[in-house]
């Protein structure tokens, strides 16, 4: 599904010789890497966005929320439909993630179930509803025109979770630039990834931005020793820093080269399964790809015969899990989100498959034959 070794390959000389400066200086913790990468990354999604590395992706939607004085007693409307970590970081900061349905075709959240959701948990009266996390998932960006009205209108922080879509673009900006803030992790397995832990926010407001730095850095400011705020330490080593600079000078080709592999996929498989679904005018990054069928674990088992991987992911979606099974949902359920748990498969795609690998890859879904 990834192969960092090849990566590792097409990243040498370089990538060896920036670990080993990082060595040879010493300053592992926020050394000139890290600031290096923040305005890297920064220039490249433009717009005036402040980008504040941290430990990880986790970290960095916890602290987005913190950042904002979202706590308890709080209510923020996320989808089920992805990682756990969407609603756990809801839960880290004191908040109550509410379980919002996804869009039947393309998978990310539906803002017609965020506002059926809003309106019961306002009618409730429990919980202060305060943000929606919108994620874009599988680099499918989320309808984020029609989520930052509803927000506006509504008085809520939009956030995005972009860690499947750092690199997609919709309507012509970069995924990581819409609403209040948004999260990204660099994970190995991520498009763009470090070699262990790591992750960053995106955000446009200066004092928000401000307030997210300090939570990150123990309640500090401004290089001041005072603690201003209840912090944490969330910090982005140096060596990751450093491998995520020599990552960005090929991040461009490597996202031709997934939009390539995306278009054969999407050429030769269209027929056989239900393809990735997405708004004219967006441009997913294909950082991972998932197909949908009805036999999903026997098209599985049959891929894996033919020597070709593939992964299930959220086949519990995560209102389901033990540990958030409490936390409320929709009052009209979320039955678009339990039929991708039951049918979603994501197929290898990364930037340095082959032709014979990819066409490998079409062979084996296209030779599967229902029984």
């Amino acid at each position: 599904m990834v192969d960092l070794g090849r990566q590792r390959d097409a990243l040498e000389p370089g990538v060896s010789a920036a670990i080993a400066a990082v060595l040879a200086a010493g300053a592992f913790v926020d050394g000139p890497a890290v600031q290096a990468l923040e305005a890297r990354l920064s220039a490249w999604l433009g717009g005036g966005i402040h980008t504040i590395a941290c430990a990880n992706g986790t970290d960095a939607l916890q602290i987005l929320v913190r950042a904002a004085g979202i706590g308890t007693g709080d209510a923020v409307l996320v989808p089920s439909l992805t990682f756990a970590a969407t609603a756990g970081a809801v839960a880290l900061a004191g908040a109550t993630p509410v379980f919002c349905d996804v869009e039947p075709a393309t998978g990310v959240i539906c803002p017609d179930s965020v506002a059926r959701t809003l309106a019961r948990v306002r009618a409730a009266g429990h919980l202060r509803p305060r943000a929606v996390i919108a994620v874009d998932l599988f680099a499918v960006p989320a309808d984020h025109a029609r989520l930052g009205a509803l927000c506006a209108a509504e008085g809520l922080k939009l956030f995005t979770d972009a860690a499947h879509s750092l690199g997609s673009q919709s309507q012509g900006a970069w995924c990581g630039t819409f609403g209040d803030g948004a999260a990204t992790s660099f994970y190995p397995s991520k498009a763009l990834g470090c070699w262990g832990d790591g992750g960053a926010m995106f955000i446009r407001d200066p004092a928000l931005a401000a307030a997210a730095r300090s939570i990150a850095h123990h309640g500090t400011e401004g290089g001041q020793r005072q603690h201003v705020r209840v912090g944490t330490n969330s910090r982005l080593d140096t060596l990751q820093a450093a491998v995520l600079l020599e990552k960005l000078a090929i991040y461009d080709a490597e996202l031709a080269a997934r939009r390539r592999i995306g278009a054969r996929y999407a050429q030769a498989l269209r027929e056989r399964v239900t393809l990735p679904a997405y708004r004219a005018g967006d441009l997913p990054c294909w950082s991972y790809y998932a197909i949908r069928h009805a036999a999903r674990d026997a098209l599985a088992a049959h891929l894996a015969a033919q020597g070709v991987p593939s992964v299930a992911y959220y086949r519990v979606p995560t209102h389901r899990q033990p540990g958030y099974a409490a936390y409320p949902c929709d009052p009209a359920g979320l039955p678009a989100t339990e039929a991708w748990a039951a049918t979603l498969l994501c197929l290898p795609l990364h930037p340095y498959l082959s032709a014979t690998e990819v066409e490998q890859v079409i062979a084996a879904v296209r030779g599967y034959v229902t029984c």
